[in-house]
């Protein structure tokens, strides 16, 4: 069911993935680099304030929506009455903000931040709904229309001279959009529930060490961006938002894929068969996840001057030359940090544990920043994001496997390095070229190689599985 799942949900977020993709190519193209900075800035600062209020929602509805989906009206009822509560809150000191700010560019910004915010949140936590009902397909459906609205609309403003501004509308549009096909004939358990103060309660000590936890993963994610347009402008986090968002499009959502398919099949298996059963379950999980992340991270690494070069605009490439390899490094260890070893503390219950290593890690996070910028520039912000992330990665599977026991991975991640290193062997080899005909090439190249060594290494049985196709082709054929 895994991999059934997973191929669905590459679907579900693989064409999304691709126009978040595209987003980033035509916008370094239409955009000044402090344009797209400014751009940048209001998104992350949207995706913060989800992360501090709204996550905790979303978190709590997947993790609940098994336990109540004969009788769902009380679990909705504290889901939309605290909906309702974190957009008046963000409304308030959104509306403080603009105020303080209105003299200049920000003001606007800050108005069209909280629009987003709003819809942002409505859209993800009907896009949970959606995941927790297992429906990868209306999910896939729901992420593009979000995608093709956003890029569509901006596009469209973007080019009649909104700039900035044209691309946070065509987003919002989007997610608006979106967020309410999303919900259509959702919530209809909703009506003549009650407020369940348990419940409520119970949500709040799941939901509430989450939203620690996630927040301190934006802050660190975002901290750079922030303190790079302070210390040095805007046009500097513009140059750093598009190279760290190919990495992020590329890795981050090929590993997002493998994770929404797997958690949910997880948790059930928890709750239906046991540890046991689950720690089986979640030892695919991470083997699909290092199958994937792992090489695409290696390409990324090898090929950053080709792939810059095809990508981003002109203003962008020589920074993405530099930057890309070491946002791959950190896509891959934080997407590896969230979706496998972090699950030990959400499995055994256990989130706030999540908290200070987290919090110890954007701390180091800022410093680093504090110390590294001034020094290297936009570089130093990358080296900083690389350290931050890898460290929470090393403290999470270690205190995580005292919560939750989490399956060994030991001989396979043998087999899963040495199928990589053939391929980076085989790319590194190849002589150097540019173009988007010659990245195409080295990249199926690479696939061949990579795919070619995980069957002579028999990983995971997958060569009995090949066997079986090329059977059942033959059969068919005869």
């Amino acid at each position: 069911m895994l991999l059934r799942h997973s191929a669905i949900y590459l679907f579900a977020r693989g064409v999304p993935g691709l126009i978040g993709f595209a987003t980033i190519i035509i916008y370094t193209r239409l955009l000044s680099t402090e344009a797209y900075g400014q751009y940048t800035l209001v998104v992350t600062g949207a995706i913060l304030v989800y992360a501090l209020l709204y996550q905790w929602l979303s978190a709590s509805l997947l993790r609940f929506f098994s336990q109540y989906q004969n009788k769902p009206a009380e679990l909705f009822t504290a889901i939309l009455i605290g909906f309702t509560f974190m957009s008046f809150l963000s409304g308030v000191v959104g509306a403080v903000l603009a105020m303080v700010w209105w003299g200049s560019v920000w003001g606007w910004l800050i108005v069209i931040g909280v629009f987003l915010t709003w819809a942002q949140a409505w859209f993800f936590i009907n896009l949970e709904l959606v995941r927790s009902r297992l429906a990868p397909i209306r999910y896939g459906l729901i992420s593009m229309a979000k995608s093709l609205i956003a890029l569509g609309l901006g596009v469209v403003l973007v080019l009649w001279n909104f700039d900035t501004y044209g691309a946070l509308i065509g987003l919002f549009a989007g997610f608006l959009i979106a967020g309410l096909w999303a919900s259509w004939g959702q919530w209809g358990g909703f009506y003549g529930g009650r407020l369940n103060r348990e419940l409520v309660r119970s949500l709040l000590n799941y939901g509430l060490p989450l939203t620690a936890s996630f927040a301190v993963a934006v802050v660190i994610s975002s901290t750079d961006r922030f303190m790079l347009a302070g210390l040095i402008g805007e046009s500097a986090t513009g140059l750093y938002a598009a190279s760290q968002g190919l990495a992020q499009q590329t890795v981050g959502v090929l590993m997002t894929m493998v994770n929404l398919a797997a958690y949910p099949l997880i948790i059930k298996t928890l709750e239906h068969s046991g540890p046991n059963a689950a720690r089986a379950q979640l030892r695919k999980n991470a083997i699909l996840l290092l199958a994937v992340g792992l090489p695409v991270a290696t390409v990324f690494i090898l090929l950053a001057p080709n792939i810059a070069a095809v990508f981003l605009g002109k203003e962008f490439q020589n920074a993405g030359v530099k930057l890309m390899p070491w946002f791959a490094v950190a896509a891959l260890s934080s997407s590896i940090r969230a979706y496998y070893f972090d699950l030990a503390f959400f499995l055994g219950k256990r989130t706030y544990a999540l908290i200070m290593v987290m919090a110890v890690t954007a701390l180091l996070n800022v410093v680093l920043n504090l110390w590294l910028i001034p020094m290297f520039g936009i570089l130093g912000a990358a080296y900083a994001s690389v350290a931050a992330l890898g460290i929470a990665t090393g403290i999470t599977a270690i205190l995580g496997h005292r919560v939750f026991r989490l399956p060994s991975l030991h001989g396979d991640i043998i087999k899963l390095f040495s199928a990589t290193l053939g391929m980076a062997t085989v790319l590194f080899l190849l002589p150097e070229g540019d173009g988007i005909l010659t990245l195409v090439f080295s990249i199926m190249l690479g696939v061949a190689i990579y795919l070619a060594c995980v069957i002579a290494f028999d990983l995971c049985g997958v060569r009995k599985v090949v066997v079986q196709v090329l059977n059942f082709v033959g059969r068919a054929r005869g």
